[in-house]
C-alpha cells in the first residue's frame, strides 16, 4: 500500500509516491518538478524587480471628471475630458454632440483648449451636461484614438457616477395652483423692430395710395393738364451770356472755365433752337449741320467757327488768348443768338410769334427751362 506525503516548498507543494522512491523514477520526475518550480519563482521575482523599476510617463493619459457628482433632476453641472500625450502622438478627439448617454444629455460646448508643455500636449474641452432621469446614472468611458509610430491605438477615460436626485414631493399637502405668468414691462429694443415695420407700411400704403390717385385723376380728365409755352430758347441764351458776362470769371484767371460755360451756352441754344444734337456732337460736326440749315448768311458760320475752335484750343490745347479775345467772343455769342433766332419768328399783327409754338405742362416747364 501506498503512502501519499505532501512536502511543502514554499509557495507550492510537491506529491510523491513512496514506492517510486526504490525505483528511482520518482526521485529523477521529484528533481524535475523542483526545477520547474524553482524556474517559476524566478519569473516572479524578475516580474517584482521590472515593477520595482522607476517608469517614464504614459504615451498617452485620459481623464474625465464632473464638477459635482450629484445634481437635482435639471440641474447642470461641467463635464471636463482632458487628454495628455506626448508631442509626436496624434491625438484624435472624440465628438461629443448631444448626448454623453440615454440619460445624460449634453446642453453645449463651453471650452475647448490645447497647451503645450514640457514635451506633452494636453488638450482639454468642456461642457455643460443635465439630466433628467433620477437614480444614478452612468457618464461612459471616453475613447481617444492615438497615432504613435505609425501604430493606432485606443486610450480611454474611466466611467463617472452621477447621482440624480428628484424633488420630494409632500403628497400630504394640498396642490397649490400655477402661479400666473410674470409682468415684465416691454424694452425699447423690443418696441423698435415693430414700430419701425408699422411706420415702413405706413409710407408704403402712402405712396401707392397717391400714386392710384394720380393715375385715375389722369385717366378721368386727360385733357385736365393746362400746358403753357415753353420759354424761347434765345431767351434762355441771353440770360445765360449775361450772367457770365457780369461775372466776367476770365479776368479772374478761369479762361477755361469761362469758354466752357460760353461753348455750353451756344451748343444748347443751337440744339433748342435748331434740332442739333450740339451737345453730343464735336465741333466739325455743328458746323456741318449748322450750314444746312443756314444757306443765307456765310457771316454767322465764321462766327460759330471761330468761337468753337477757339475753345476747343483752350479747353484741350491750353491756348491763352489775349483779353479782347474772350470779349469779342462773348459778343459773337450775341451776336450770333440774336440773328438766328428771328428765322423761326413771323409778324402777327405786329408782333413776332414763333412759327411752331412749344407747349409745355406746367410740372414740366421747370425742368425742360433749367435743363
Amino acid at each position: 500500500m501506498s503512502v501519499k506525503n505532501t512536502i511543502g516548498l514554499n509557495s507550492g507543494a510537491l506529491i510523491y509516491d513512496e514506492a517510486l522512491i526504490n525505483s528511482g523514477a520518482l526521485m529523477k520526475e521529484g528533481i524535475m518538478v523542483i526545477k520547474g518550480a524553482l524556474i517559476n519563482k524566478g519569473a516572479l521575482v524578475v516580474c517584482l524587480c521590472l515593477l520595482l523599476l522607476p517608469v517614464k510617463g504614459q504615451l498617452v493619459r485620459v481623464n474625465s471628471g464632473v464638477s459635482s457628482d450629484s445634481i437635482m433632476i435639471g440641474d447642470q453641472i461641467e463635464y471636463t475630458l482632458r487628454v495628455e500625450a506626448d508631442n509626436e502622438v496624434d491625438i484624435m478627439m472624440p465628438e461629443i454632440r448631444d448626448t454623453l448617454s440615454k440619460t445624460l444629455e449634453v446642453i453645449s460646448q463651453l471650452y475647448s483648449d490645447t497647451t503645450t508643455t514640457g514635451g506633452r500636449t494636453v488638450i482639454e474641452r468642456g461642457y455643460t451636461i443635465t439630466g433628467f432621469d433620477a437614480g444614478s446614472q452612468i457618464v461612459p468611458s471616453q475613447a481617444v484614438l492615438y497615432r504613435s509610430a505609425g501604430m493606432v491605438d485606443t486610450a480611454r477615460s474611466m466611467p463617472l457616477i452621477i447621482h440624480v436626485y428628484a424633488p420630494v414631493v409632500d403628497t400630504t399637502e394640498q396642490i397649490k395652483p400655477i402661479k400666473p405668468p410674470i409682468n415684465t414691462p416691454l424694452t425699447f429694443r423690443e418696441v423698435l423692430p415693430w414700430a419701425a415695420a408699422g411706420l415702413g407700411g405706413l409710407l408704403i400704403t402712402g405712396v401707392v395710395v397717391w400714386l392710384l390717385m394720380k393715375y385715375f385723376k389722369r385717366k378721368k380728365d386727360p385733357e385736365g393738364i393746362t400746358l403753357r409755352p415753353l420759354e424761347p430758347a434765345h431767351v434762355i441764351a441771353f440770360r445765360e451770356l449775361d450772367r457770365l458776362k457780369e461775372e466776367k470769371i476770365w479776368n479772374k484767371g478761369m479762361v477755361k472755365e469761362y469758354y466752357t460755360r460760353l461753348t455750353e451756352i451756344t451748343r444748347r441754344y443751337i440744339e433748342r433752337q435748331f434740332d442739333i444734337p450740339a451737345m453730343e456732337s464735336t465741333t466739325e460736326e455743328i458746323l456741318g449741320a449748322f450750314r444746312i440749315v443756314n444757306q443765307e448768311d456765310n457771316l454767322l458760320d465764321e462766327i460759330l467757327k471761330e468761337l468753337l475752335e477757339l475753345a476747343d484750343l483752350v479747353k484741350f490745347a491750353k491756348e491763352d488768348p489775349l483779353p479782347v479775345d474772350n470779349q469779342t467772343n462773348l459778343n459773337n455769342a450775341y451776336i450770333f443768338v440774336q440773328k438766328t433766332y428771328p428765322m423761326f419768328y413771323r409778324e402777327e399783327n405786329g408782333q413776332k410769334v414763333p412759327e411752331q409754338p412749344v407747349l409745355v405742362a406746367p410740372e414740366k416747364e421747370k425742368e425742360v427751362g433749367d435743363a
